[in-house]
């Protein structure tokens, strides 16, 4: 018997290693990990007059005071781009005859980010844990040129203000239009004020060709302020896509008055966040705004409480989609249709009266001050 068990083993030995041997695929190892660069620092003090490119694996550290740019600057996927805090309000000027084309990747964006932020590039300022990160640790970049594209780029920490307690737009277009592609905006300021500025703030643009999609907001003050005659699609988000409850203390898409009619066709079509009107707005002969289902329209209390409205000319533009499941004109002060926009909590209430109404310009409505009273209309003067 135990000749036999001897045997056994012996015979499954043989057969296990002959099999090795015919092997001819066996499972592949793993790539070795290739250690990333140690980042270069390249203090950036003066002026960008000639054609440049910052690259990979470099950490620009801005400042301490700000730069202008009057040639076209490239900045290429895995830059860096850190801005000290003294540089002031306006970090990177963009001039007419400026450009940045700033181009990133998903797997390598592009930081533009505090000086104070260790988690991008290492510790630049050479302090180790001395310093943090937080909002308003540098400006904002103000493009005063229609030829400036951001795609994949990640803002952090921005909105510093020329004077203490004041914030500034992190990216500001200012009369000029841009295209903001899959950007994020993180831990960046903007001011709490209805009127005050947007993270990313365009409110001069009124160029259609001004262009943002795919970005994504949270931990900001206020994440956008817009032309009401700038398209916002649906792509956008408004939260953290890892935590859910994180998102921005004025939580929508900000739009301000404007003494000129849009001459081109609206959308607004975003229904994570309502878009507030920070003044009256109104459509030119023949054009259409265009909501989307679930779109939520807040008028903020300007000039005083009662005298915003939205105007459209009967029989010549028209608001497509006013009767679409979801849709809603309201007060700023509405926490009940889409959320606590104005970041007071319980502290204010809407009532009727607070904002005008959707008036008819051609005044061909006779009832209600010439204003539509469709039963999407809340806290309205009229109806």
């Amino acid at each position: 018997m135990r000749l036999t068990r001897i045997s056994l083993f012996a015979l499954i030995c043989f057969f296990i290693l002959s099999c090795k041997k015919k092997d001819k695929d066996p499972t592949p190892q793993p790539t070795p990990i290739v250690t990333a660069c140690t980042p270069t620092i390249v203090n950036v003090t003066g002026d960008i007059a000639t054609p440049t490119v910052w690259k990979e694996c470099f950490v620009y550290v801005v400042g301490p005071t700000a730069i202008s740019i009057s040639s076209t600057l490239t900045i290429e996927p895995g830059a860096i781009i850190k801005v000290k805090g003294s540089a002031g309000d306006n970090a990177i000027l963009v001039s007419n005859s400026g450009m940045i084309n700033a181009i990133g990747t998903a797997d390598k964006p592009i930081i533009f980010t505090s000086y104070s932020d260790d988690s991008h590039g290492g510790d630049s300022n050479g302090d180790g844990t001395t310093t943090t990160p937080a909002r308003y640790d540098w400006g904002g970049l103000i493009m005063n040129s229609n030829t400036c594209l951001f795609k994949y780029c990640n803002f952090m920490y921005g909105g510093k203000g020329p004077q203490a307690g004041t914030g500034q737009p992190t990216l500001e277009f200012s009369y000029f239009y841009g295209t903001i592609d899959h950007c994020t905006f993180a831990y960046c300021g903007g001011e709490e004020s209805y009127a005050g500025y947007g993270v990313v703030d365009a409110r001069y643009c009124e160029n259609p060709n001004f262009v943002i999609t795919n970005s994504t907001f949270y931990g900001c003050i206020k994440p956008l302020f817009l032309s009401p005659h700038n398209s916002v699609d649906a792509s956008n988000e408004f939260h953290n896509p890892n935590n859910l409850t994180e998102k921005n203390q004025l939580n929508g898409i900000f739009m301000t008055s404007t003494s000129n009619e849009a001459t081109t066709d609206v959308a607004w079509l975003e229904s994570e966040v309502p878009f507030v009107l920070t003044g009256s707005s109104a459509l030119g002969d023949g054009r259409k705004l265009i909501l989307g289902e679930n779109v939520i329209i807040k008028v903020a209390l300007l000039p005083s409480r009662g005298y915003n409205w939205i105007s459209i000319k009967e029989g010549s533009s028209v608001i497509q989609g006013h009767d679409l499941s979801g849709v809603y004109f309201t007060s700023y002060l509405d926490d009940v249709h889409g959320g606590d926009t104005n970041g007071d909590g319980t502290v204010t209430t809407p009532s009727k009266g607070d904002w005008y109404g959707v008036l008819d310009n051609s005044a061909t409505i006779s009832t209600n001050n010439h204003c539509y009273n469709w039963p999407s209309i809340l806290y309205a003067t009229y109806p």
